[in-house]
């Protein structure tokens, strides 16, 4: 009998008997039943019809929107079934929230997450965003006086200020580097690394850094930087996969990365308020909680202990194994040529308009589906002002005397006609 069979069956037997236990289930099963329907809806592989799919979105007419780096927004069929879980839920709150009818279901989420994430189970976390995961670390890891805490000027304030926070009151250093971001555009992973190497030094104890970071879309080796930091006696390797996960590929297991945090709420277009962390089976006994309520006991040895919390949204919890059901639809080998080919357009049209200076990788090996630029004679947040209320364009503005520029983050559904429009609309302020 495999999982879900026997949770159905603990579930049934707490419950009256009849029609009332089959109707409480059924109600269920009608939901994600009608979720299964909405993904044949979907582009399929071999060659999905990309434009198609914005059709499962619910973007404001007149909206394009450039900004999948700061938060996703949820396809229509996520929407829907979020609204039935939660209906649902209110229909007998204790039952859905205390007892076992979406034990099963939850223990899927995990599952589908692992499975993303190349790991296990029982190394993934269900936290609420990437910067929880971050504070864990921050809080919980056996750092103390002498020990230095390593990460450079790419790292989100999310994945940084934590430690600034618990280093004052705990005693550990933290040391933060100038990244080159000025060399961009001209950097492999060579020489990537060779940054990171020449700051690392005996005292390093964690290195912080990110997969895909949220600037300039800067594609990190992670194993190899990993295995780097290794060589040179840090112990703990954490990981900010706010901008990969959903986007890219990630294969934890055999990377040597300790920790992987996550924010779904960007590529995979799951609910606000959820989040991932792996946390590595071999270093977990090191790591405390940070916060505790009844479960440490209960879940003594499991990951689980670092999800005690007490009460949590268990609708949205269901609803992100259902946004990673979504996403697996696409095809992972379908939408990382789409991503490509956005990205090569988009640069291409930089590329072609003497106005527009373009500020990240220059492969797509070393990229990502981020991406900045800069209109000469022009501040971003200017044309970020300019743009959105003449044209809808909704894209993040760095601004700055070291770094000031225009980030655009595409997701599936943009299409190459919304390219040429906002190089057009950009290049109409020079």
């Amino acid at each position: 009998m495999n999982e879900e069979n026997w949770c159905r069956r603990r579930f049934l037997k707490s419950l009256p008997a009849g029609a009332a236990a089959a109707g409480v289930l059924e109600r269920l099963l009608q939901a994600r039943a009608g979720f299964a329907s909405s993904l044949q809806a979907l582009p399929q592989d071999p060659s999905p019809d990309w434009a198609a799919l914005g059709a499962q979105y619910g973007l404001a007419e007149g909206i394009t929107y450039f900004n999948h780096g700061s938060i996703g927004t949820i396809p229509v069929p996520l929407q829907r079934v979020r609204q039935k879980y939660l209906a649902l839920c209110e229909s007998n709150p204790w039952l859905y929230m205390w007892d076992s009818p979406w034990e099963a279901p939850r223990r899927q989420t995990r599952r589908k997450a692992a499975r993303l994430m190349g790991c296990g189970p029982h190394e993934v976390a269900l936290t609420h965003n990437t910067t929880e995961g971050f504070n864990l670390l921050a809080a919980g890891l056996p750092l103390g006086a002498g020990d230095e805490v390593l990460f450079s000027s790419l790292n989100h304030p999310g994945a940084s200020i934590c430690w600034q926070h618990h280093g004052a009151s705990r005693g550990y250093k933290v040391r933060r580097f100038q990244f080159p971001i000025q060399q961009t555009p001209r950097m492999g992973k060579d020489e990537l690394l060779d940054a990171y190497d020449r700051h690392i030094t005996r005292r390093t104890r964690v290195l912080a850094f990110p997969h895909i970071d949220n600037m300039v879309g800067l594609r990190h080796p992670i194993g190899e930087l990993a295995a780097l930091a290794r060589s040179k006696g840090v112990e703990f390797v954490a990981v900010d996969g706010a901008q990969s996960l959903g986007m890219i590929p990630v294969q934890l297991q055999g990377s040597e990365v300790d920790f992987y945090a996550c924010s779904p709420h960007k590529w995979l277009q799951a609910p606000k308020g959820l989040g991932l962390l792996y946390i590595r089976r071999q270093v977990q006994g090191q790591l405390r909680p940070m916060w505790v309520t009844w479960g440490q006991q209960r879940w003594k040895g499991t990951v689980r202990i670092f999800e005690d919390y007490g009460t949590r949204n268990l609708a949205e919890v269901l609803v992100l194994g259902d946004a990673i059901d979504f996403q697996a639809k696409l095809g992972i080998k379908a939408k990382q040529a789409r991503y490509r080919r956005l990205w090569q357009h988009f640069r291409r049209r930089v590329q072609e308009s003497p106005g527009l200076v373009w500020l990240s990788p220059a492969s797509w090996d070393m990229g990502a589906s981020l991406y900045s630029i800069r209109l000469r004679g022009k501040a971003s947040r200017q044309v970020f002002q300019a743009l959105y209320p003449q044209h809808g364009m909704v894209f993040r503005a760095f601004g700055g005397p070291d770094f000031d520029a225009m980030r655009l983050s595409l997701n599936l559904f943009n299409t190459s006609a919304e390219i040429d429009r906002f190089v057009e609309a950009a290049r109409s302020l020079a």
